[in-house]
This record gives structure tokens, C-alpha cells and sequence, in this order.
């Protein structure tokens, strides 16, 4: 669930890995570095397989495709941590800079979990390991909460409604003007795409909300996007040190942002807007 600390899938990985992901690296340097998992052996049924994603989803995140762990940075309708995310949608979308649309999300975690499903043999084992990256056969050994997690899983499995996971309209991975993103890391707004930072003011926190302006591509191949923050900075960030959002509430009044500029920040001012546009 996107409120509790999530145990990462390959608990050896130093933290340091996920936060140089959520840095925008690109994840050709790392798939040495994070196990992208087996090939299945063995495959279930499509339908059997979408009964276990629907319940795992509702534990998860009670099937919110943009919840978020503050503590862990899992994102999405399956939690899936930062550091695994680039290494899976290499795998299984062929693209290791693929946003986490929702499309996405369930192409990876349909492509994942059957494989996993393939390797370990039965999903009470797939869910521990989406828990807690162990391949451990005796239920006897697993905490108290693992099996309480699993358990609650499986119990859900057996109440998935037909037709459980539907495919949710394609996006593109590219942000574009009017989409809504959210900010993975505490950043600094940039005068231009891979510019300098504001001088002062700049500050967008982990977790606040951006509407996109408009994109561009520059370097190798870094996605940056032109934002507008509630309070009306406009400014440059990074897509990589981003995530998709849901419109916030209120979200429609953001078209009449006044500039909030002052005389001490005058240098600053031309990056300011009066409404999105």
C-alpha cells in the first residue's frame, strides 16, 4: 500500500541505485547492476493471471495507478520501486525511459509477474516475492506479516469481478502540454531545458504538483518539460525526476495564476506567467 514502507524487490541493492534512477540515468549502465528476473518456465492462463494482478493491485494500492510510497518511492497501481521500474520497461516494453503511464504499468507488471509466476511456481510465492524479493519455499519461515499479506491476496484473488484488469487508453511516454506531473525529488526549476537553476524561489518539493507547458528533448536523449506550479513559477524540469498525476482538485482554476513575482525577485520574473498557456 502506497502509506507503508515497501520492502524492495532485491533487498542487496544500495539505496544509492534508486536515487541515481530517479537522477534520470539511463538504465543500460544498471541492468548489470539489477536483475531483471528469469525467463518463465511456464505460463498460466491469461484469465487466471488477471484475477491474482486485480487482488495484488487492491493490496497494493487499492488500484490507484498514481499512488505513491513517500517512504520508498513504489509508484503506481503495483507499487513498483524506482529501481526496478527503468530495468522492467526495458524488458518488457523495450524502452528503459518509458514513463509509468497506466498502460505501461500494466504491460510491465503483466510481463513481470508472469514470468515470475514461470520461475517460482505458484503466486502465494509471487506475491512474497513482490513483498520481499526472497524465493523462500516454507511459508513456516515467512513473518507473520508476509503471510498476512499473501493471505490477504489471495483472499481477494477470489473475489476478482470478470474481465478483473482492463487495459486503460494508451499514452505516450512523452509528456506533453497539458498533462499533469508530480515531483519525485525536492529540484530546482532550470531557466532553460538542462539550464542554469533558479537563482532563489526555484524550490519544487517531492510530491507537488505541476501542470506541463510544453517539452523538449536535448543531450542524450533527456526529456525536460516546461511546468507551471500552483503558486505561478514557470520553469524547466527534468521528465526522468517526474511522475504522471492525476488533475489536482481545483486544477482548473490554475488557468487564472496571478504572478506572485516581487522586486526582490526581478530577475526571476520573465520566468513567471500569468496563466498557462
Amino acid at each position: 500500500m502506497p502509506d507503508r514502507a515497501r520492502v524492495p524487490g532485491r533487498r542487496s541493492l544500495p539505496a544509492i541505485v534508486a536515487w541515481a534512477l530517479l537522477m534520470g540515468l539511463s538504465s543500460a549502465g544498471l541492468l548489470s547492476i539489477v536483475d531483471a528476473g528469469p525467463a518463465a518456465a511456464g505460463a498460466p492462463s491469461r484469465r487466471e493471471q488477471v484475477r491474482f494482478m486485480w487482488a495484488m493491485a487492491g493490496q497494493e494500492s487499492g488500484w490507484d495507478y498514481y499512488a505513491r510510497n513517500a517512504s520508498s518511492g513504489a509508484f503506481g497501481k503495483y507499487q513498483i520501486m524506482p529501481f526496478n521500474w527503468p530495468v522492467w520497461a526495458a524488458q518488457y516494453l523495450a524502452d528503459g525511459r518509458a514513463d509509468q503511464t497506466p498502460w505501461n504499468q500494466e504491460k510491465v507488471a503483466y510481463g513481470k509477474l508472469r514470468d515470475l509466476y514461470g520461475w517460482l511456481g505458484s503466486w502465494k510465492r509471487v506475491a512474497y516475492w513482490w513483498l520481499t524479493g526472497s524465493t523462500d519455499r516454507s511459508e513456516k519461515r515467512w513473518s507473520g506479516y508476509a503471510r498476512g499479506y499473501v493471505r490477504n491476496i489471495m483472499q481477494l484473488r477470489r473475489q476478482a469481478p470478470p474481465g478483473a484488469v482492463r487495459m486503460p487508453v494508451r499514452t505516450s511516454s512523452r509528456s506533453e502540454r497539458g498533462d499533469w506531473r508530480r515531483s519525485a525529488v525536492d529540484q530546482r526549476l532550470r531557466l532553460d531545458p538542462g539550464g542554469k537553476p533558479w537563482r532563489r524561489g526555484g524550490l519544487v518539493r517531492d510530491g507537488q504538483v505541476v501542470w506541463v507547458h510544453r517539452a523538449a528533448t536535448k543531450g542524450d536523449r533527456v526529456r525536460w518539460i516546461a511546468v507551471t506550479t500552483q503558486d505561478g513559477r514557470f520553469g524547466w524540469l527534468p521528465q526522468a525526476r517526474s511522475l504522471p498525476a492525476e488533475r489536482p482538485p481545483g486544477g482548473r482554476a490554475w488557468r487564472d495564476i496571478r504572478d506572485r513575482g516581487g522586486a526582490s525577485e526581478a530577475s526571476d520574473r520573465r520566468l513567471v506567467r500569468p496563466r498557462p498557456r
